[in-house]
């Protein structure tokens, strides 16, 4: 029998326990109906982030002149989005194929649609294709797929996943994990992480794991090469001591722990697979904590990069947004097919990695307690 010795794995008594996790909500008609303008305002305001880091030279897009781009979970606010506009914006990519999965009363299918108003202004045509029936490996979704790549003359591509669908909680027979976040009206509390059934962690390790590293040798077995694979990951989901439920480290990724690593084991397996056994080259590239669509339904998501946004401010460092992540990450898969850089595992995360033994103390201390030094609004 286990004897839990983790803080993680104990109620904070002084916090209001919610078992559970965050949900999706339905958007209000008021929400609805703003969607077109702040979907402008996300791709304006990317593009003129974007732009400037382009014109210091920090980063070097040139590579995709001439290339085919596939990217698959890339519309609204995310590493994915990011990707897509400065692929558009830069213009000289051979084609652009996004992927998405919206619905059509949501910012991220309002970001499609401006995306394919970017391509064709920028002269794509057919050359642009946005699909938003998902990823697929069989089926008329994949014949969909196909042909807009064909169409697009796309006979080699570079393949990017950033689909974020995973669920948190815990797997069966393992202790609790609470995890703190603030509520809507501002005030401290704690998450208890739920159950997954068989067909939860299934869905979890599936659509962004094996799913995702088994779409390239798809897209081979019916003509279409390709010429570099990347994915998304995050440093949480190689602490393996937090999954640990024996060692005092055990739940303090909180749902990284327990249920979101098992699609980014599947990543990094299939990395490790390919490296120098490939015949092009497969990143999965580290991210450090990003605001994207996805960071609201993991729990704690916010509050966790509210306070790590505190530890970088004391200590001076300069934090990474998701436009620049986006041009890094594009600059890092162009050296890798062009100029041989050969880490199968690059970190754009080395800038706050190192705060993560601060972080963890800080985050299993935060309190309600005004008089604290821990009071959770000072850390944030």
């Amino acid at each position: 029998m286990t004897t839990v010795i983790s803080p993680f794995a104990k109620p904070d008594p002084a916090l209001p326990v919610v078992e559970g996790v965050p949900q999706i909500t339905r958007p209000t008609p008021e929400e609805i109906e703003s969607f077109p303008a702040e979907a402008k305002t996300l791709l304006t305001s990317t593009a003129a982030a974007q732009q400037e880091f382009l014109a210091g030279g920090q980063f070097n897009l040139d590579w995709l002149a001439g290339r085919h781009v596939l990217l698959a979970g890339a519309t609204g606010p995310g590493l994915g989005g990011a990707l897509a506009a400065a692929v558009l914006n830069h213009g000289q990519a051979a084609s652009v194929t996004i992927l998405g999965r919206d619905l059509k009363k949501s910012l991220n299918f309002e970001t499609g649609t401006l995306m394919e108003e970017l391509a064709q202004a920028n002269g794509f045509g057919q050359r642009f294709h946005w699909l938003n029936g998902g990823m697929a490996l069989e089926g008329r979704a994949l014949e969909e797929i196909l042909t807009a790549l064909r169409e697009a003359g796309a006979e080699r591509v570079v393949y990017f996943n950033t689909v974020a669908a995973a669920l948190s909680g815990l797997l069966p027979g393992m202790p609790p994990v609470f995890v703190k976040d603030v509520d809507a009206g501002g005030n401290l509390f704690q998450w208890q992480l739920p159950a997954l059934n068989e067909k939860q962690i299934d869905v979890t390790k599936t659509v962004m794991g094996e799913m995702a590293v088994a779409f390239p040798g798809v897209l081979q077995a019916n003509g279409i090469e390709v010429e570099a694979e990347v994915y998304a990951d995050w440093r949480g989901s190689l602490d393996k001591a937090g999954r640990d439920p024996n060692l005092a480290e055990y739940g303090r990724q909180g749902a990284y722990s327990t249920s979101l690593f098992l699609p980014k084991d599947i990543l990094q397996a299939h990395t490790r697979q390919a490296y120098d056994r490939s015949d092009h080259p497969v990143l999965d590239i580290f991210y450090p904590m990003m605001r994207t669509r996805a960071l609201p339904l993991i729990p704690g998501g916010l509050t966790m990069a509210n306070v790590s946004d505190r530890l970088m401010e004391k200590e001076g460092i300069r934090r990474r947004d998701v436009p620049e992540l986006a041009l890094a990450a594009l600059d890092v898969v162009g050296r890798a097919i062009t100029a041989g850089y050969d880490n199968p595992f690059p970190r754009l995360d080395s800038h706050d990695a190192h705060l993560d033994e601060w972080f963890y103390e800080v985050v299993q201390r935060l309190t309600n307690n005004e008089d604290s030094d821990f009071y959770f609004k000072r850390w944030m």
